[in-house]
């Protein structure tokens, strides 16, 4: 078996050009690199390069070959990045989720044996999970299919809170509809709920604002209506510090009701259990 340094030291002189500029980029001696291209040669069977008086050429077939090389490192690499995030996969459940509630009660846990997914994870949940970039996914509707399979978790429901002078606050719930053409705050990103709004209430001035410390300023400092939902008191970050002069009003629309699930292979469904269990008593306490 060919040892991967030949090809990678075949794939440098291909692109260097020279032994020289070959040796100076991996850090080896010209002798070194010389000698590793005629063991090449040797174990190939075949000739890789054309030699003339102070200058060493590529074949044809030596070009083909650093190509080839080439291929093959790059496999290798990601085989060997599939193999070390199938072991992390193993050892530390990797989830994410496609709106920030479910992140909310996944980090209201602090279990330290869950990665959590930073940013919003909006499409390809079959791949993710396939690939084992993510061991579970929590999303707005169940998948099911030959391998993978979804467990319910809870229920967000949104309000809208409003000013105590708003005359809206004499209804006990409203729709997205009674909020047409008003001017409301909300956090960034907040995933599928942003598609909601446009579809909900396009007529609206929607003012997002990706920073909580001023988000909250805003609110204190303003009489504009924001959305929370029934998970925002679980949020340490933008569930923090909010305007005690507005009044919550459910909002009655469908969409404004959105059931969650964990998505995850059905091989390691013994293995998310616990962690679901976990969410479905933590979510139970705000449904």
């Amino acid at each position: 078996m060919i040892e991967n340094c030949l090809l990678e030291e075949l794939v440098a002189y291909a692109k260097y050009g020279t032994i020289a500029k070959t040796a100076e980029f991996l850090g080896l001696t010209q002798p070194a690199v010389t000698h590793s291209m005629k063991k090449l040669e040797e174990e190939l069977g075949v000739k890789l390069f054309i030699r003339k008086p102070n200058k060493l050429y590529l074949s044809e077939t030596g070009k083909y070959t650093a190509l080839e090389a080439k291929k093959l490192i790059n496999d290798n690499l990601d085989f060997t990045k599939k193999v070390k995030q199938f072991d992390k996969d193993q050892t530390t459940l990797v989830v994410g989720f496609n709106a920030p509630g479910p992140g909310i009660v996944l980090r209201s846990l602090h279990d330290k044996n869950i990665q959590i997914k930073n940013n919003l994870v909006e499409n390809n949940f079959e791949k993710l999970l396939s690939e084992h970039q993510l061991t579970c996914i929590l999303i707005n509707f169940p998948i099911e299919d030959r391998d993978i399979t979804s467990t319910y978790l809870g229920t967000e429901s949104m309000s809208v809170n409003l000013q105590s002078e708003c005359k809206l606050n004499k209804n006990k719930e409203l729709s997205f509809k009674k909020l047409k053409g008003k001017t409301i705050l909300s956090p960034s990103p907040i995933g599928f709920w942003t598609k909601i709004y446009h579809d909900e209430i396009s007529d609206s001035k929607i003012i997002f604002q990706n920073e909580s410390t001023e988000y909250s300023e805003i609110l204190q400092y303003s009489v504009l209506p924001f959305f929370t939902t029934n998970l925002t008191s679980l949020d340490s970050q933008w569930g923090q510090n909010l305007p005690n002069n507005r009044t919550a009003r459910p909002l009655s629309d469908k969409v404004a009701h959105q059931k969650f699930y964990a998505v995850y292979l059905k091989q390691n469904k013994n293995r998310v259990m616990p962690l679901i269990e976990k969410l479905q008593d933590q979510w139970s306490k705000y449904d």
